[in-house]
C-alpha cells in the first residue's frame, strides 16, 4: 500500500507577498502541489515569525484558502458564507481531483461523492451532494456536517439514498485534511508520520538521506517546509526545538541550487514530487 504523506507549512508562507490577490495565488500554487502528490493532511503551524502581526489571523487565512480550494465547487457556498478573505478566490486553480467530480459523473449507484447535510430529523437526513436530486440517509447527523457518500438507488420525491462512509473507503484519492497548530512540535504531534523528514538547505544531502525512505518502507511520511523568512532551522530555535532530535532526517532536497533562495512553494513541489518517485509502485 502506498504510504501516506502529510505535510507541514509555516503560518508566514504568505507573509512575503503585498496583497490579497499575490497571497491568494501562491497558496493556489500550493493546493495543486498537496494534491498532485496525493497529500493526505497538511498542518498549518504557528512560526513566530517577526514579520508577521497577528500570526494566528495568517494561520487562519491560509486554512481557509487550502480548505475553499479543496472543498467541492458545489459545496462551497453552503460552507463558506462571503468574507473579505476570498475576494480572490475566483481565480484558484481547480484541483482536478476524483472528489471535484464534473456534472455528469459521479453520479450512478456506488459512485461517491461529497455531501453536505442540510436538514436532519428523527427519521434521517438530507444531504447536499450537487446533483438535480438531493441525497437521504437513515443516520441523524448535524446539520451543516460535511460527508463522504456512497450512492444508493433513486427514492421516492426526487431523492437517492446515500451511505456515509470513510475517505478511504472510495479507493481513490480524496483531498487533503486541513489542520493548525500553535507551534512546529505540536504540529508533529497532530499529524504524526513513522518518517519525518525536516527541509532545510542546511540538511544533509537528499541523495545521502531520501534512499532509507525506500529501505524502511515506512506507512507514512511527514515533510516539514520553513517559510519565506527563516527557514526550518532558524524556526525550530526560535521555539526551543531540536531538529535533530524531532526529525528522522533534515534533508536539502535541492542541492547545489542555481539561484540565491528557493520559496517555499517551489521546495514543496520538488520535495514531493521526489518523495513520490520513491514510494510510488
Amino acid at each position: 500500500m502506498r504510504p501516506s504523506v502529510h505535510v507541514l507549512i509555516p503560518a508566514s508562507i504568505v507573509a512575503d507577498c503585498p496583497d490579497l490577490t499575490d497571497k491568494t495565488m501562491k497558496l493556489g500554487i500550493v493546493g495543486r502541489a498537496l494534491a498532485i502528490f496525493r497529500v493526505e493532511k497538511v498542518c498549518v503551524y504557528l512560526d513566530d515569525d517577526p514579520h508577521v502581526r497577528n500570526q494566528r489571523r495568517e494561520r487562519e487565512f491560509v486554512q481557509l484558502i487550502l480548505s475553499y480550494m479543496e472543498t467541492p465547487q458545489y459545496l462551497r457556498k453552503l460552507l463558506f458564507p462571503r468574507r473579505r478573505e476570498l475576494a480572490r478566490a475566483g481565480a484558484l486553480p481547480p484541483l482536478r481531483t476524483p472528489h471535484h467530480p464534473d456534472r455528469d459523473e459521479k453520479d450512478a449507484p456506488g459512485s461517491f461523492r461529497e455531501g453536505v447535510v442540510i436538514r436532519s430529523g428523527g427519521d434521517g437526513s438530507i444531504v447536499e451532494i450537487g446533483l438535480p436530486w438531493k441525497g437521504f440517509t437513515k443516520m441523524a447527523l448535524e446539520p451543516g456536517r460535511r460527508v463522504t457518500v456512497r450512492l444508493g438507488n433513486r427514492l421516492a420525491g426526487g431523492m437517492v439514498e446515500v451511505f456515509p462512509v470513510g475517505r478511504r473507503e472510495t479507493g481513490e484519492y480524496w483531498g487533503y485534511e486541513v489542520l493548525g497548530a500553535d507551534g512546529i512540535g505540536r504540529a508533529l504531534d497532530a499529524v504524526g508520520g513513522e518518517w519525518r523528514i525536516g527541509t532545510s538547505r542546511y540538511g544533509r544531502n537528499l541523495y545521502e538521506g531520501l534512499g532509507d525512505i525506500r529501505v524502511k518502507r515506512p506507512k507514512s511520511v511527514t515533510i516539514a517546509f520553513g517559510g519565506p523568512y527563516a527557514g526550518l532551522h532558524e524556526i525550530c530555535r526560535r521555539q526551543g526545538e531540536d531538529p535533530e532530535s524531532a526529525f528522522d532526517e533534515v534533508l536539502n532536497t535541492i542541492p547545489e541550487q542555481g539561484t540565491r533562495t528557493v520559496r517555499t512553494e517551489e521546495a514543496i513541489i520538488v520535495t514531493l514530487g521526489i518523495v513520490n518517485a520513491l514510494i510510488g509502485g
